[in-house]
């Protein structure tokens, strides 16, 4: 069961999955499950996950095989988020020595995980650029100069265009703060203006180079895809003019290296690695409880995905949920349906698709039963990691409707606390999104993907007019419990009067035109 990654953009092939055939003279009884995608071209030669039964551990599956893991091959590493580990080895040792332990649960071989070459987006002038002043914060912020994206995002009412009177983009002030936003993608320029001066992008664990990645790629986290795909997509989940969480931690956890000049790849298990010391990571904070800096939760956001399934990706990504951890996914660029698509196809991850700025269904988007939630993703601004830290351009893709609700979502998580009941955060969004909006989802398919349109719930009719979003804590109960309530001194969070402030938070002007004006005539020809 393999994985073959690629930047949500590759025609979906029709392959699968088996497990195969015991080698000969064996008694198929005697071995576990050993799975691998059925065409051998995609194999990473002698490379294997090996997954542990619960509450069996690695001295137990020494004392059973006898000898010592690293006397069997190289290249090995615990992934204790199975559990397991990897490992390259001969396929006899693993049919003759590994699957005989009954203590192993399965086998996988390992794949390659692939991200196509990509065409280049169209690019903004940078010249000439400048901020507006910031006024002073209130809780209730309203940027009326938002790209039209995101005031689709808090409004309640279905829009055509901006002339039909929304007056701009609601938020919370502190959207996302003191949240984890991992960006599982090709790396990003985290001195980018849009992650703040100081900058709230980091890399994970303040690494140089990064462990996920294939050998021989490039390892710095740097933003190595030639369309700036991690760059983009992080600027769109918390960026401070074009993000939907505008005070999120994001960290850059780059699992692709490989240059778009030539088929970008990496070994599957890097994937299932890195899930796994986000989760050692979250976990360690959770405990921490009460430290400084101060910790809300945790969100991956992965613009990726594949054609195989994969035991080992369900698992982990399943374990990461338990631990508060949800995994948001994209639905994929091809026009199909995602009953093939992985990680979109699984119960316990968040999958997005793409519509443009009339709800309609993007034309090159996904759709299917396995959709939770469809965002913005057609001609989209984001951040570029070419040229200055000033440097934008139009894109488009289900990778960047997937960043618009990660962002979402961490305005959720922000505002209770919510690290450890991955459900809740579920419930929040449900509770707050469009639903009906959307078109363009033709027969079968407006009858299996759902009618369902991110917001933020900044606009819902059914809160109260102190709440940022329906379900939220009330402002006495949020203070007893350290979220983040309203203060004694501005308590009110309505849509109207003096309590709002009606702001562009560094908004930038281009050669006299906004964004937004920018926005409407750049096209980007391909998605990402």
């Amino acid at each position: 069961m393999v994985l073959n990654f690629h930047l949500a953009l590759t025609t979906l092939l029709a392959v699968s999955v088996k497990a195969i055939s015991q080698p000969s003279g064996v008694n198929q009884f005697d071995l576990v499950p050993y799975f691998r995608h059925n065409d051998t071209s995609q194999l990473v030669p002698d490379s294997y996950i090996i997954k542990f039964r619960d509450n069996y551990t690695l001295q137990y599956h020494l004392d059973s095989i006898g000898v010592n893991i690293s006397s069997l091959g190289h290249n090995y590493y615990h992934l204790d988020i199975l559990p397991g580990y990897h490992i390259k080895a001969n396929q006899s040792i693993i049919d003759n020595l590994i699957r005989r332990d009954r203590g192993v649960e399965w086998v996988e071989h390992s794949a390659r995980a692939y991200a196509p070459k990509l065409s280049r987006m169209s690019p903004i002038n940078q010249r000439n650029l400048s901020s507006s002043p910031l006024s002073k914060r209130y809780k209730a912020i309203l940027d009326d100069r938002a790209p039209f994206p995101l005031v689709m995002q808090s409004s309640s009412e279905k829009l055509n265009q901006r002339s039909s009177g929304a007056a701009g983009f609601w938020y919370w002030d502190k959207a996302g703060e003191n949240v984890d936003i991992y960006v599982l993608d090709t790396g990003m320029n985290i001195n980018h203006w849009e992650f703040g001066i100081p900058t709230r992008a980091t890399n994970f664990r303040d690494l140089d180079v990064s462990p996920y990645v294939e050998a021989g790629d490039d390892p710095r986290m740097v933003d190595s895809s030639e369309v700036s795909h991690g760059t983009c997509v992080a600027s769109l989940i918390g960026g401070d003019s074009i993000g939907a969480a505008r005070s999120a931690n994001l960290i850059n956890l780059k699992v692709i290296g490989a240059n778009v000049t030539v088929d970008e790849v990496t070994d599957y298990p890097n994937i299932v690695k890195a899930f796994g010391e986000v989760r050692k990571t979250h976990n360690r904070k959770k405990r921490a409880c009460c430290g400084r800096p101060p910790f809300a939760g945790s969100l991956i956001n992965l613009s990726l995905g594949g054609v195989a399934y994969s035991e080992s990706l369900k698992t982990a990504i399943r374990k990461l949920k338990n631990a508060g951890i949800l995994v948001v996914t994209s639905a994929g660029n091809s026009d199909t349906s995602t009953h093939r698509y992985v990680p979109c196809s699984y119960d316990d991850t968040i999958c997005v698709a793409s519509v443009d700025n009339q709800y309609r269904k993007a034309s090159y988007s996904n759709y299917g039963q396995h959709v939770t939630v469809s965002a913005p993703g057609d001609n989209v601004i984001c951040a570029s990691k070419e040229g200055t830290f000033l440097s934008y351009v139009i894109a488009s893709g289900t990778s960047l409707s997937t960043a618009y609700v990660t962002g979402i979502l961490a305005h959720f998580i922000s505002y209770e606390n919510i690290h450890s009941n991955a459900e809740l955060v579920l419930r929040r969004m449900r509770d707050n999104w469009n639903f009906g909006f959307l078109e363009g989802f033709d027969a079968p398919q407006s009858r299996v993907t759902p009618n369902t349109f991110i917001n933020n719930g900044f606009q819902n009719p059914n809160k109260s007019p102190t709440q940022p979003y329906f379900g939220a804590p009330s402002a006495r109960h949020a203070r007893r419990r350290g979220l983040g309530g309203e203060s004694p001194t501005n308590a009110s969070l309505r849509l109207e009067g003096t309590s709002t402030s009606k702001q562009s938070p560094r908004f930038l002007m281009v050669k006299g035109f906004s964004l937004l004006n920018l926005m409407e005539n750049l096209v980007l020809q391909r998605p990402i």
